[in-house]
């Protein structure tokens, strides 16, 4: 089975990348092929701080956002609300930032794998991109084609986008800008699955 079909073959989502490619290098013992980037401990130790900063931010939601729909609908002058898109957006950006970091440690240290790997991997990305499009198509056209290692980061930095982009969307939110307590619960549970699936992958390569 060649290598495009044996990734088309898996149900592999964007947030498996690494995993997938840990998996074939498992699956390869004899190869000599560099499928993937080495264990980074830096890498592993920012991702867990990123997780812990916008765990932070998510519980500050929590705390200041409205229940239902109708207590969100009374809020008088939304823009004074502590829950309003402005004074959360310092807290986005720092998210963008911590995730760029990320993303060029990534990128920096990809010259660890080789061409064929970067060929697989490669080959990887266009079986998830295709079955799964992007939500950020801006942001991974600007990177352009980036390890998977990097592209996980990639994704972590979409969901961010995504996230600011629901918090100032009049339509999401009746006009408010403000989130409810059950957006910030329903964050909480996807940034935790996503750091959790980027640090089994970052520790099999570890104990490899």
């Amino acid at each position: 089975m060649g290598i495009k079909s044996l990734l088309t073959a898996f149900k592999v989502s964007a947030g498996a990348r690494l995993t997938m490619v840990c998996l074939l290098s498992f699956l390869l013992p004899a190869c000599t092929v560099k499928l993937v980037q080495p264990y980074d401990e830096k890498l592993f130790n920012d991702t867990e701080a990123f997780y812990k900063k916008a765990a932070e931010m998510i519980e500050q939601g929590k705390l200041v956002s409205p229940v239902t729909d109708e207590q969100r609908a009374e809020i008088a002058k939304p823009a004074e609300h502590p829950g309003h898109i402005t004074a959360f957006e310092p807290k986005y950006l720092a998210l963008f930032l911590d995730s760029d970091a990320l993303i060029l440690r990534a990128m920096a240290n990809s010259q660890a794998v080789d061409s064929m790997g970067s060929n697989i991997q490669n080959s990887l990305n266009d079986v998830i991109d295709k079955s799964i499009p992007s939500s950020c198509p801006e942001l991974v056209q600007e990177l352009g084609k980036v390890s998977l290692t990097a592209m996980n980061f990639v994704d972590l930095k979409c969901t961010v986008l995504k996230w600011r982009d629901q918090h100032r969307d009049d339509s999401f939110t009746q006009g408010k800008r403000i989130l409810k307590k059950s957006n910030w619960e329903g964050r909480k549970i996807a940034i935790f699955d996503t750091i959790l699936a980027i640090q089994k992958a970052e520790g099999f390569k570890k104990n490899k």
